[in-house]
């Protein structure tokens, strides 16, 4: 992942810095969704999240570039409850696998939701949001430095940063 400390400052503070940022696309608009970015074999039809340099079905070299759709299907949960070395992330949390177009599995964070909302095969959406705030420097990022990346919520909820 490109963990690159964004430069611009905002009231004297490190603006958040985006994990995987050549993992998604950001909206161009406050109606537009957020999207990840992942490849597709032209001669399979083969659908890869990250992006590869050849399938790994077919073995061909020819690839195009996607945005997969926002919307997915929870394939698999599990919260954590032990914080590992040098997360930076609070425990408890929810991890899961979320099913996209094509049959691509992405592991993601999973927010706006417990445990007992969640159910195998429902809709799961593609938010951008904070992670956390690094605890100790992380290359150029420094200490205090919020990490923004993406997240599936269950399809139709409101984020915890106050939009849908």
């Amino acid at each position: 992942m490109n963990n690159k400390k964004v430069d611009t400052k905002k009231d004297s503070q490190t603006a958040p810095a985006l994990v995987g940022e050549d993992l998604f696309k950001l909206p161009s608009s406050p109606s537009d969704k957020p999207h990840l970015m992942g490849n597709k074999c032209r001669s399979c039809g083969e659908m890869f999240f990250p992006s590869r340099v050849c399938c790994r079905r077919c073995s061909s070299e020819d690839m195009e570039d996607i945005l997969f759709n926002p919307i997915g299907k929870l394939y698999s949960f599990t919260t954590i409850r032990v914080k590992p070395p040098h997360s930076i992330m609070p425990v408890p949390y929810m991890v899961g696998l979320v099913e996209l177009e094509g049959g691509e599995k992405v592991k993601t964070l999973l927010t706006d939701c417990d445990q007992s909302s969640l159910k195998i095969g429902m809709n799961m959406e593609l938010v951008i949001e904070s992670i956390g705030e690094t605890q100790e420097p992380m290359g150029s990022i420094e200490v205090g430095t919020d990490i923004t990346g993406w997240k599936f919520r269950p399809a139709g909820g409101k984020s915890k940063l106050g939009k849908s």
